[in-house]
Parts: C-alpha cells; structure tokens; sequence
C-alpha cells in the first residue's frame, strides 16, 4: 500500500507531517489522564487505567504498590522517548538513522490500545467465569451457609448488577458501571494516525541499506 500524497506538491518540505502530528501526540498521551474508569458499587471501588497509571481505591481509600508505579513510570518514559524520536525522524526522513527511530514509536500507541482492550476482555471472563466459584467456595467455607456469588461483569464498558446470596438470610447487590473516555478515542486516533505515517514515511525514506551505505561513506 503507497501514499500518493505529497506534501511537496503544496510548497512545504520533505518531511513526514502525519509522522509529525502522530509524535507530538505521543508525547502528550501519557500525561491527559486515565484511558477507562470503572466503579462498583456507591464508592465502594473505583479504578482508573491508562496504560502509564493505574488508581485503584476501596472504599475512598487509595491503595499504591511501588512495583506497579515503577512499571508504568517505565512505560511513561518510554513513550515519551517514542514521541521524541518519531519527530526527529519525521523532520529528517531521509537521514540514515530515521527508519530504525521511526520504528521505534510509531506502532506503541497502537498496540497500547490493542493491549489494554484485551486486558479488560480478559480480566471480564476471569470475573464473569472463575471468581464466583472461587467466592462462593470461600464464603461457604467460612461458614456464611450456602453463599452463591454471581457476578455480571460488563465487556469494557457498560452497566450491570452483580449479587452475593448468603443462603436466605441477606443478599448483597453492587452496581458497576464501565466507560471509556476521552483520551481513550485520542489515543485510537493517534494509533491510525501512526498506521498513515508509517505507510507515507515509506515513500519520504530511501532504502534502508541505501541509508546505511550513506552513513558508511561519511
């Protein structure tokens, strides 16, 4: 697949202006806040994911881990590497070291989406199909009589109900509700500005050996 479109054609420079736009995006993406929110329940949990934060509380309570924040602090700078270099690439495409930059952060937006909707899919079966039996178990075990979970976990976003029936006695219901937000779309928006870029920065960047061959003669 070739991009036609040429931006010399309108009197500006040879360079990758979708790549551009997709990098200075990049840059901002980890700092615009959480991608999903999540609660159950009056208060009682909420969680707010990004692929650079994750803020769970319980009852209002915040609840930290150092690990996970070194993680995503990782993942923070990482993408801020990412969008640095894709705009160095991007003004200088036909130097030697722009393809393996380009490369470099072109496709993280992209898969980032791609990696936290199948985490959410995922984490909804294990809740929906594994923890009630778990619970129930559990509950049951702890002598709560025949206490039956049922949990009905939305798939990413959306609203459900979900019960925990301790034998006849009481009966404790949790609303949750799911939704994406708007950083979320931006981020989808910047992972197919990044798919354009890529297809275009193909017709910008000569052959890579080409490239190196250059590199080697200076």
């Amino acid at each position: 697949m070739k991009l036609d479109l040429k931006f010399s054609d309108l009197g500006l420079p040879p360079m990758n202006w979708f790549g551009l736009v997709t990098g200075g995006l990049v840059l901002v993406l980890p700092f615009l806040g959480p991608w999903w929110v999540g609660t159950a329940g009056t208060g009682a949990m909420e969680i707010a994911l990004s692929p650079f934060d994750v803020a769970v509380s319980l009852m209002r309570q915040p609840i930290q881990s150092s690990l996970v924040g070194l993680f995503l602090l990782s993942a923070k700078i990482t993408f801020v590497i990412a969008g640095i270099f894709m705009i160095m690439a991007s003004l200088f495409p036909k130097r030697w070291w722009s393809k393996r930059l380009f490369r470099f952060g072109v496709m993280k937006p992209f898969w980032s989406v791609v990696s936290l909707l199948i985490m959410l899919v995922v984490g909804a079966l294990i809740f929906n199909y594994v923890l009630p039996s778990m619970l129930s178990g559990a509950f049951s075990g702890a002598g709560a009589g025949n206490a039956v979970v049922q949990i009905n976990m939305p798939y990413i976003v959306g609203t459900s109900v979900s019960t925990i029936q301790i034998g006849s006695t009481a009966t404790i219901t949790a609303p949750i509700a799911f939704s994406l937000t708007w950083v979320f779309w931006l981020a989808v928006a910047t992972g197919i500005l990044g798919i354009i870029a890529r297809i275009y920065n193909r017709s910008l960047a000569p052959p890579e050996k080409l490239m190196l061959k250059q590199a080697k003669k200076r």
